[in-house]
């Protein structure tokens, strides 16, 4: 089985097996590559950048190459979520009938459209 060396920041060196690490590439190349990976040592999620040669050397490695965004993606659409928006959710998980309320919300969302 392969082994691949990544760093920790924390923790340094560590030893992964392909399974354990993730790639992810931008088909258009508007973004720039990336690899993560739990951190055996201390747990933490890792994420760094990825070159070409990164990229080239992990999948033949045998971590599988996976397209960011996901194929058939899309952008979300409609208002950004603000900070008043964010109390209000705040405030709705802090009540005992918080899901159903929830449910309701999207039902009526849903309905509108």
């Amino acid at each position: 089985m392969t082994t691949i060396r990544a760093t920790c920041p924390t923790c340094g060196e560590v030893g992964l097996t392909p399974d354990e690490v993730e790639l992810h590439v931008d088909p258009s190349g508007q973004r720039q590559a990336s690899y993560c990976f739990d951190c055996p040592s201390c747990l933490e999620l890792i994420s760094k950048p990825a070159d070409e040669r990164i990229v080239r050397l992990l999948a033949s490695g045998g971590v599988p190459v996976r397209q960011w965004p996901p194929t058939g993606s899309q952008v979300p659409q409609g208002p950004s979520v603000t900070y008043d928006d964010l109390l209000d959710f705040h405030d709705l998980l802090q009540t005992d009938s918080w899901f159903d309320d929830l449910v309701d919300l999207l039902r009526f969302e849903t309905d509108r459209r």
